[in-house]
């Protein structure tokens, strides 16, 4: 029995990676489909805007006629998703709020599902190819 168990034994070569095709976000146009944080959907802060991955590495958040520059990238084996507007605060609202290392449930040419590694904030982040 214990040679039984042993061999159903659970260790990290048994985690299986996100799909992630690391060049569905230089392709087209993004919009924010789903973004909340402690399970508060806070979506609509992001209505207006679309968004850009170049292949060079910039995101650019478009709203209106003003453009904002940033910077995004996948890295630690297709697992982590970075995007940075900026600092988080009040007066970077809401571009700020999508800074982060995100952690990668999937990405393709039509959807990126991230989420926040930290219990505490609890932050979904979805955008959709538009």
């Amino acid at each position: 029995m214990t040679v039984f168990l042993a061999a159903c034994s659970k260790n990290d070569d048994d985690v299986v990676a996100p799909p992630v095709d690391p060049n569905a976000p230089s392709s087209g146009t993004w919009k924010v489909a789903l973004f909340s944080e402690r399970n508060e959907d806070k979506t609509s802060d992001f209505n207006g805007y679309t968004f850009t991955f170049s292949s060079t590495a910039v995101a650019s958040a478009v709203k209106g006629s003003v453009t904002t520059n940033g910077s995004w990238s996948i890295t630690n084996n297709s697992s982590r998703f970075n995007i940075d507007f900026g600092a988080k605060s009040d007066a970077n609202k809401p571009l700020g709020e999508l800074t982060d290392d995100w952690r990668i449930i999937s990405v393709t040419s039509t959807r990126i599902q991230l989420a926040d590694d930290n219990t505490s904030s609890a932050e979904v982040l979805t955008f959709t190819r538009i």
